[in-house]
């Protein structure tokens, strides 16, 4: 290994998730692949978040990944549905990251100043 190799930033970052909270709406936002290995660790974030609140309101912030596979369009629809079997919502914000994917029952807003209203006019 060339020691150039350790000082640029490798092309694809490791998968990354940064939970906030606004009010009773839990934002996770991810960072990096979301690909089956991601997947796991995300579903125990996911989980948390849809047990914590009743109903819960959860934000998913994909502004930032740079790849997403069949798992983590999977993980998606599946947490949606949940959110909402349980009386609340899951909104995406995906910056592209979706294009040619199958993504069923998820939705999907442009911003996070979009989804935050959104979550707070439906309390």
């Amino acid at each position: 290994m060339d020691s150039a190799d350790l000082d640029s930033p490798p092309d694809d970052p490791d998968f990354d998730i940064r939970l906030d909270r606004h009010g009773d709406v839990v934002v996770l936002s991810l960072t990096g692949r979301l690909d089956t290995v991601a997947c796991v660790i995300l579903k125990q974030y996911v989980v948390k978040a849809l047990v914590s609140r009743i109903p819960p309101l959860l934000i998913m912030d994909l502004t930032c990944l740079t790849a997403i596979d069949g798992c983590g369009c999977d993980l998606l629809s599946s947490a949606s549905q949940h959110a909402r079997a349980a009386g609340g919502r899951l909104i995406v914000i995906d910056g592209g990251v979706l294009s040619g994917h199958t993504a069923e029952d998820i939705e999907l807003l442009p911003s996070m100043a979009d989804a935050l209203i959104e979550l707070t006019r439906s309390r």
